[in-house]
């Protein structure tokens, strides 16, 4: 997981109707829903009300304030059952995503344009990136291998480098210049592809930046043809989210060859509350307190396991393969660097963000097993069993 360290974290879990929700009526007006209405929304409940455990969720909190969390939210049953926040946080402030990012940006403006019939997983990328398909690697290239990290693309990650220091066709990557050295123009030209796209996992920022090309060059005459627009019209004001509890793209769009670009693979900015909506969205399959946003079949093939090698949706993590044995099969989430999580665990209606600092470790290997232990383990055994 290649992205920042510092973000929120959120906790969300499983939502009803008559939850933690309450729907309010008429449609947001154009200049966007107010940050007031939306956070009065919220329906509050104590932890054991909703099965959960305050004494556990308390010593999660300690735990996690003391390795740099920033913030943490805990959904269950449509109801905040936790919330905190560090000093000088809040519910209403912005936290960088990092490659959270993936998931809340990438994945759901892919899940609108499958919800429009525009787009298909098993498309070739070259249907939308004319430039490929004379490349005997790329052309077989599909918006699923894109998005499960399989495609083959090379990523602009070495040794651990930050950024900043890294060299060639890969600093120039994360310096956002204007094209034709654009990381979209990289990641199409550039970036080299490894192996056959199918063959193995291997994490690709520049494969998702060609995720966001080829989903918007599929928008084509459409109202929305930029995913930030086409977020905020289709995904986020039909949610209530204020326009200033959310950002994407680094606040920028770069225009490469007639196309509104806007980078999905980080360079996000999103309230916990913002997060936990998605999270909620996702959870319901769609549905938005009786309004389908998403068509069912485009989440699930979003948020599933892709069938790929790995254990990857549409920039979204699956536990399918039950990689974190004490978590739920069901169970995805978004992930970006320092920690930057949103859970959902539809058999247990909860939903989790977490932003801040890297809880601990610095290899891929470490983060994942600082995010069971640290994170995963402790929330779901702060569910209580039936009965108790």
């Amino acid at each position: 997981m290649t992205a920042p360290t510092n973000v929120l974290a959120l906790v969300a879990c499983g939502l009803i109707v008559s939850g933690v929700w309450a729907q309010a009526p008429g449609q947001p007006s154009r200049a966007g829903p107010s940050p007031g209405e939306f956070h009065r929304r919220w329906r509050t409940a104590t932890p054991d009300s909703q099965g959960m455990s305050k004494p556990k969720l308390d010593a999660l909190q300690r735990d996690l304030s003391a390795r740099g969390t920033k913030a943490l939210l805990v959904i269950r049953n449509d109801k905040i059952v936790f919330e905190w926040y560090a000093p000088g946080h809040g519910p209403t402030k912005t936290h960088y995503t990092a490659s959270l990012a993936k998931a809340i940006v990438g994945g759901v403006s892919l899940a609108v344009a499958l919800t429009d019939g525009r787009i298909a997983l098993d498309d070739p990328a070259a249907k939308y990136v004319p430039a490929w398909q004379a490349d005997p690697r790329k052309s077989k290239i599909t918006i699923r291998h894109l998005g499960s990290h399989t495609s083959g693309i090379e990523d602009a990650e070495a040794g651990g480098l930050p950024h900043e220091r890294l060299a060639g066709w890969k600093g120039d990557f994360w310096k956002r210049l204007p094209p034709p050295n654009d990381p979209f123009t990289i990641a199409r030209d550039r970036a080299p592809v490894l192996f056959e796209p199918g063959e193995r996992h291997q994490y690709s920022n520049p494969g998702i930046a060609m995720l966001s090309w080829c989903v918007t060059a599929a928008l084509g005459d459409a109202p929305h043809r930029d995913i930030r627009t086409l977020l905020r019209e289709r995904v986020m004001r039909p949610m209530g989210v204020p326009d200033n509890q959310w950002s994407v793209g680094y606040g920028d769009t770069m225009t490469v060859d007639g196309l509104p670009l806007v980078a999905s693979w980080g360079g996000g900015a999103y309230s916990a509350r913002a997060v936990a909506a998605v999270g909620r969205l996702m959870l319901r399959e769609g549905d938005w307190d009786g309004k389908r946003l998403l068509a069912r079949e485009a989440v699930r093939q979003v948020v599933s396991d892709a069938g790929t090698p790995g254990h990857g949706g549409m920039g979204w993590w699956s536990n399918r393969e039950g990689q974190y044995a004490r978590v739920p099969k069901d169970a995805f989430w978004g992930a970006g660097a320092g920690h930057q999580i949103l859970l959902v665990i539809p058999s247990l209606n909860l939903i989790a963000v977490r932003n801040g600092v890297a809880l601990a470790g610095t290899t891929d290997q470490d983060y994942h097993q600082a995010l069971g232990r640290l994170l995963f383990d402790p929330l779901v055994d702060a569910v209580l069993a039936p009965g108790q």
